[in-house]
């Protein structure tokens, strides 16, 4: 994600696990909420001019 404003922004990057609702998330760059059953969230904090890269992997189990 990039922001192209002269000033910080703060947004939550949602994403939605459809998959199974048995996941575990194994590895992540930052930090995340569980919304529910099949959603996370990570707010993410992005400087003026700046860009922010977030990574995630999931495992799914059933």
């Amino acid at each position: 994600m990039r922001n192209h404003k002269k000033e910080l922004v703060q947004i939550q990057l949602v994403e939605h696990l459809y998959r199974w609702t048995n996941w575990k998330i194994a590895e992540n760059s930052d930090d995340y909420r569980k919304k529910d059953a099949q959603t996370v969230e990570f707010p993410v904090t992005i400087a003026p001019d700046g860009e922010q890269v977030v990574t995630y992997t999931v495992h799914y189990s059933w």
